[in-house]
């Protein structure tokens, strides 16, 4: 049994890192962002949302056929209640801070949506606006306490990207992953909770806020004279 939950969390690790990839942080710079003012922003969405894997401990014990359980499951509760993309919230999120501190116009066309997050696919189909806000979501999955099956974590990874439409560049990026952290095991959702959507919701919120957060920080997005005009008067 413990050599297939080896196995089971290796395989669930890269399901929600997406093949173990990593990101590079690009930040965006003073120079980049000279050329925002007055210009478009549209935010990217996506035709479809990658599985959402529900680990119990008895789906763990059959590899990759457990596996497939625990994506037919986590599905099932996404639809069931109509849990939307985080990616959405976090791309909003981010646009609003782009629009008040570089006054980019911020467009949401939800009827266009990419099937392949692949540069130029993008820059494809939205054309007509200046800079594609691009953030997508890369994998989530819900995995119980190893000394507490009645207990579970949510996980989340997303991508986000500023693309340079007429350039075809990304200009700022980062992926972000949340885990969270309870005191006790007893805190976090129930698998009930997780059916029902009260506390799938309630965590990916929590993703949401997190991702968005170190998002705007590592890569940049905030205003970045106020910040150095600080540091300059700090010194």
């Amino acid at each position: 049994m413990y050599k297939s939950i080896r196995m089971f969390m290796t395989l669930s690790v890269c399901v929600v890192a997406v093949g173990c990839a990593t990101v590079t942080t690009d930040e965006l710079t003073a120079e980049e962002s000279q050329a925002f003012s007055e210009k478009t922003v549209v935010m990217s969405r996506y035709k479809e949302l990658p599985d959402f894997a529900a680990q119990t401990a008895t789906n763990v014990q059959f590899g990759l056929l457990g596996l497939a359980a625990a994506k037919s499951n986590g599905n099932a509760m996404i639809q069931n209640n109509d849990i939307a993309d985080p990616a959405v919230e976090i791309s909003r999120q981010l646009a609003a801070g782009l629009a008040e501190n570089y006054s980019l116009k911020v467009v949401e066309n939800g009827e266009v949506k990419a099937a392949s997050g692949k540069l130029e696919n993008l820059v494809e189909i939205y054309q007509g606006y200046d800079y594609i806000l691009d953030v997508h979501t890369l994998g989530w999955r819900s995995i119980y306490f190893p000394t507490d099956w009645n207990s579970y974590k949510v996980y989340y990874t997303a991508h986000a990207r500023l693309i340079d439409a007429a350039n075809q560049e990304v200009i700022a990026e980062e992926m972000c992953s949340y885990a969270p952290e309870f005191e006790g095991s007893n805190d976090a959702p129930s698998y009930e909770d997780l059916e029902n959507g009260n506390g799938l919701r309630s965590e990916l919120e929590k993703s949401v806020s997190h991702c968005v957060d170190y998002i705007a920080t590592m890569a940049k997005l905030h205003k970045q004279e106020k910040s150095q005009n600080m540091a300059s008067a700090e010194q």
